[in-house]
């Protein structure tokens, strides 16, 4: 009985099972590598929230509009009692026009960093005369209080502004700000300054200018409002990016920075040029709003982020996705060269060969988050191939099989490498990769005697 489990466990089936089962075991340790990567990820999240946050994080340019306040006689139909509510007439801008040149700098917090900027924003544009004919407000019993209309403006966080905007009328008339706290329901604004205006402007119509000091971290946004839409955004930041719901009509990125132009009409977004609301007002009560066409609905927003990369984490996870390939290409050659050399190889010697190419995620991840990626990478493959090729040499005795270990692993880090270069084209890479593995495995084992027929 034990000379027959002998016999079993020197059979070439027996020890492919245990190579199996070993590399099974080894996606424990990898798991928790991954968990290390996930880990270090929203540590760095962490460190650049506590970055930018101070200083508001994301700028959002929420827009202009002007409110115009009017009493509509209401009568209970029990008490038959009189009273007036207190509404709004909003309507946007006919022309807006956003430019500025934008300062980004890098601020670190340990070994992260988070781009942060700070801009001065010229935003000019005009209202046309208010349209009495929109609502026809005399003929239901209201009263337009001309006198009470403001103009707000609306920004994302207040963190984001340096100081607070000045609004120039027809350039030359200062707008007072409105320091009196007042309940308008304009869900479309997270923040309203309050500037008051004068009756004859709105029955005239103005050209507007704005001057807003900003600052913020990754991202500048702005809101398309107007019937036309201008923004022109610079910078010497030289790694923009343009997304949200419009792309630039124009732009230019080079080393020395970006200009990027957006020219945006109205049909194009989801506003409509006037709208009413109560004064409290839920959001079901406002005429204006729609869940799913809200101001912050990137739809209407054109997104500038300015990119610090340095994706490492990205790619480090996406690479553990490959893993099973580190660990059963290398046990496959190592069986090979047990096969054709015809000297055994230890169990407890495939799990360190394992090991050593698990090691080289965490090598990466240790090492990216001080050098460049690519270096990282190389320095990572270099060490676990030199590793395991002389260790290989060592348990056989044999420079052939050195080299063809030191081969095959260059060859493995090479692959991956190329997978995480070509992103959209990591899965047709990633199949051909595993159908020539499959080839070569065929090739190389095609006069192995698995029964031992010929012994």
């Amino acid at each position: 009985m034990i000379k027959k489990i002998n016999d079993i466990t020197k059979t070439l089936g027996f020890k492919i099972l245990i190579i199996v089962i070993l590399g099974l075991l080894l996606l424990i340790p990898m798991a928790f590598i991954n968990s290390v990567v996930r880990d270090r990820i929203n540590y760095q999240r962490e460190a650049v929230s506590s970055i930018i946050e101070p200083v508001g994080d994301k700028a959002n340019i929420q827009g202009v509009v002007i409110a115009i306040p009017y009493l509509t006689r209401v009568v209970d139909s029990e008490t038959k009692e009189i009273k007036y509510v207190r509404k709004y007439i909003f309507y946007m801008p006919n022309k807006y026009n956003v430019s500025g040149d934008v300062e980004v700098s890098s601020l670190s917090r340990g070994i992260f960093k988070a781009p942060i900027f700070k801009s001065k924003l010229n935003i000019i544009g005009n209202f046309d005369k208010y349209n009495v004919e929109i609502y026809n407000l005399d003929e239901n019993n209201t009263s337009i209080l001309y006198d009470e209309a403001m103009i707000i403006l609306g920004i994302g966080n207040k963190k984001n502004l340096m100081k607070l905007p000045s609004i120039l009328i027809n350039g030359n008339e200062e707008l007072k700000y409105y320091e009196k706290n007042i309940n308008i329901n304009l869900n479309m604004f997270n923040n309203k300054f309050l500037y008051t205006i004068s009756k004859d402007k709105i029955l005239n119509g103005f050209d507007f200018s704005i001057t807003m000091d900003i600052q913020g971290g990754n991202s500048l946004i702005i809101t398309t409002l107007a019937s036309e839409n201008n923004f022109k955004i610079s910078s010497k930041w030289k790694d923009p990016s343009f997304t949200g719901g419009f792309l630039p009509t124009k732009r230019e990125v080079n080393n020395e920075g970006f200009n990027a132009e957006w020219n945006i009409a109205s049909f194009n977004t989801s506003f409509t040029k006037y709208w009413t609301s109560d004064e409290n007002a839920n959001k079901s009560d406002d005429k204006y709003w729609n869940e799913d066409e809200n101001i912050n609905n990137s739809n209407n927003n054109v997104f500038i982020s300015f990119l610090l990369l340095n994706d490492n984490y990205q790619k480090i996870s996406r690479s553990v996705k490959y893993v099973i390939l580190f660990i059963f290409i290398p046990f496959f050659v190592l069986f090979l060269c047990e096969v054709l050399s015809k000297k055994r190889i230890h169990p407890v010697q495939y799990i360190l060969i394992g090991i050593a190419n698990a090691i080289f995620y965490l090598l990466l991840l240790a090492i990216s988050e001080h050098l460049h990626f690519n270096l990282s990478y190389f320095f990572s493959a270099l060490m676990v191939t030199s590793l395991t090729s002389i260790y290989i040499g060592y348990i056989i005795k044999s420079h052939k099989y050195t080299i063809s270990m030191a081969v095959v692993e260059a060859l493995i880090y090479i692959f991956l490498f190329g997978i995480l270069q070509l992103t959209d084209y990591a899965l047709l890479m990633g199949t051909l990769g595993l159908f020539v593995v499959i080839a070569l495995a065929m090739y190389f084992t095609r006069n192995v005697d698995w029964y031992g027929e010929n012994s």
